[in-house]
């Protein structure tokens, strides 16, 4: 069953996603949105996939005109940060299973707008798109802690990402123009898979520092450069995050800058990831030594199988298992988190996550 779609944002991170789920998914895109109409035309009609389906003779400026004699039961989203929130809700409004690449908010106030709206959509599903956490790797770190208990109880641990990314842009990049956009924009990939290993924390410590190095762009905004945090889990188990896209250099490795480096201690083994290699350590010896894949180039891999797994929650949506209400769960608790480590450096407290999410959602769980 192909499900139409309308896909919005046309520029070329936009486009590349356009052609994987025409060539790779079950959606089929009817139409297309975009602020710059002319443009996005001229670059659909040069597009040969995109061309196949006349994409370029509908480009609209908005959802609501795109829908205009189209029978559209999807859309997905791949704009600037600062227009997902308005675009997510047009979206919902008119009934529209929404993906949405990441963060689907830049702040509480656009947060709580979206929830409520989910909340009042429960016939439709909705996804927070994070590319990183679908690999090979991630899926074998994750089924190895979460479902196989391959390291036994969890007693702590550490993610690093380190890297140096420019955004460089005229007029700067809403990356380094907005505050906090480091949790909600990079490390939002790390602890996306934190979320799906082992839920969401009791508490939060953070901080963040104040970088300016204009070489990159980073001009000091409070949250945009890098930041530190320790995750409290019940039974005052710690684990840490260390990341900047503003390093000198890279002492971890190419790896550690987006899937993370991670060591995880447990009582009965440790489980190392280095990108795609995963290792478990028990009585000092290594016990498993896997090469998995990483992320993909162009990231349009770890694309594919997000798009996959949205389908099958639209698909599966009246039998819904465990399984795919995790997915978007975990999607939901991974803003949640970000945010709070946004909350805790801007108070400089920690912060209770429940007390947190009660406040920001009116739910205790």
């Amino acid at each position: 069953m192909k499900i139409p779609s309308i896909f919005v944002g046309c520029g070329p991170f936009g486009l590349q996603r356009l052609r994987v789920l025409i060539e790779k998914t079950n959606f089929i895109p009817v139409a297309c949105v975009d602020k710059n109409t002319f443009k996005a035309k001229k670059d659909l009609s040069n597009d040969k996939i995109a061309k196949k389906l006349n994409l370029h003779k509908n480009v609209f400026s908005s959802i609501g005109q795109a829908l205009k004699n189209k029978k559209v039961k999807a859309s997905f989203i791949f704009v600037a940060a600062d227009q997902h929130a308005n675009l997510v809700s047009e979206s919902l409004k008119n009934n529209l299973h929404t993906y949405c690449v990441k963060p689907v908010a830049i702040n509480k106030k656009e947060f709580k707008k979206i929830y409520k709206l989910i909340n009042q959509k429960k016939n439709l599903q909705f996804l927070q798109g994070y590319n990183n956490q679908w690999n090979e790797a991630a899926i074998h770190m994750y089924k190895s802690i979460h479902e196989q208990k391959a390291i036994g109880k969890i007693l702590g641990g550490q993610c690093i990402c380190w890297g140096r990314q420019n955004l460089k842009l005229t007029p700067p990049h809403i990356e380094v123009k907005k505050t906090g956009m480091f949790y909600l924009t990079l490390a939002c990939h790390q602890l996306s898979q934190l979320v799906a290993m082992l839920g969401l924390p009791e508490y939060v410590t953070s901080y963040v520092h104040r970088k300016v190095d204009k070489d990159i762009g980073q001009l000091g905004v409070f949250g945009t450069s890098g930041g530190q945090c320790i995750f409290e889990y019940p039974g005052k188990i710690p684990l840490t995050y260390h990341g900047t896209r503003a390093a000198h250099g890279n002492p971890f490795g190419f790896a550690s800058r987006w899937s993370g480096q991670w060591i995880i201690h447990g009582e009965k083994g440790d489980l190392k990831r280095d990108g795609g290699r995963v290792t478990i350590f028990k009585n000092g010896q290594v016990v498993s030594d896997n090469f998995l894949k990483d992320l993909d180039n162009n990231l349009l891999k770890d694309e594919e199988i997000q798009f996959i797994k949205f389908y099958e929650m639209i698909k599966f949506s009246k039998n819904k298992t465990n399984y795919l209400k995790k997915i978007h769960d975990d999607s939901i608790n991974t803003w949640i988190l970000m945010e709070a480590c946004n909350e805790s450096a801007k108070l400089n407290k920690k912060i209770s996550i429940k007390n947190f999410k009660k406040s920001l959602l009116g739910i205790n769980n």
